[in-house]
């Protein structure tokens, strides 16, 4: 698989060096990553600054740009390949809910949304883990059974690891992105965080969809008084 690997944390932090540790031997991994820490990004893009890369090792480079200018210059200058896939992580700390949209290794994610595979934006639940080999593993083994996912186009999807310390032989469950506190318990036993908090590894399939057909019709009838 050819994959473009990328976090916000920075091109040189411990969660994307397990990830590119794991995944390089087996695939064409090219690894561009922030200078610096640029987490809550988001889908931020650079403005009026000049954009520079460095050069590190064959096919590793950082760049002074968000997550998706990483993407960005990645596909359309410097990858030396034709990508498949963007994997964004390991993030220390948890991407959940609607807070994910915040969150720069998503953005990143979702910037790959229309490559051949899904983009995969995985997480850690621990803000102070030191060890990202177990999460690294559990990505590769998704991409090793991505051909036989069939899915929608322009999805991604959003992992999140429990603390391997705490829950060592996570199962999987597939999850829904919780948004609203005030929804109550309705949607809490599928939420992401729910699943989280009990030990499980929580995926959750995301797009983005700009429309709100639901309520075409309302505006449309809203907009005939204007």
């Amino acid at each position: 698989m050819k994959i473009i690997l990328t976090n916000d944390d920075g091109f040189d932090h411990p969660g994307i060096k397990a990830l590119f540790k794991e995944l390089h031997e087996k695939h064409e991994v090219f690894l561009i990553g922030p200078d610096q820490n640029r987490s809550g990004f988001s889908s931020a893009i650079t403005f009026l600054t000049p954009l520079r890369h460095k050069k590190y090792a064959d096919n590793i480079f950082s760049l002074n740009g968000t997550p998706v200018d990483c993407v960005k210059v990645a596909r359309n200058m410097l990858c030396p390949f034709e990508p498949e896939i963007v994997v964004s992580g390991i993030n220390p700390g948890p991407n959940l809910g609607s807070d994910a949209i915040l969150s720069g290794t998503v953005g990143a994610a979702l910037d790959g949304r229309n490559l051949k595979y899904p983009s995969i934006a995985v997480s850690v639940a621990s803000f102070e883990i030191n060890d990202f080999s177990f999460a690294a593993k559990f990505v590769a083994k998704v991409l090793d059974n991505l051909d036989n996912l069939e899915i929608e186009n322009f999805q991604i999807l959003n992992i999140n690891v429990p603390d391997h310390n705490e829950f060592p032989n996570p199962e999987i469950k597939i999850t829904k992105t919780f948004f609203n506190e005030e929804e109550g318990e309705k949607n809490l036993d599928v939420s992401d965080r729910k699943n989280l908090e009990d030990g499980f590894i929580s995926i959750s399939p995301i797009k983005i969809d700009m429309h709100s057909n639901s309520q075409q019709q309302v505006v449309a009838d809203w907009a005939k008084n204007l």
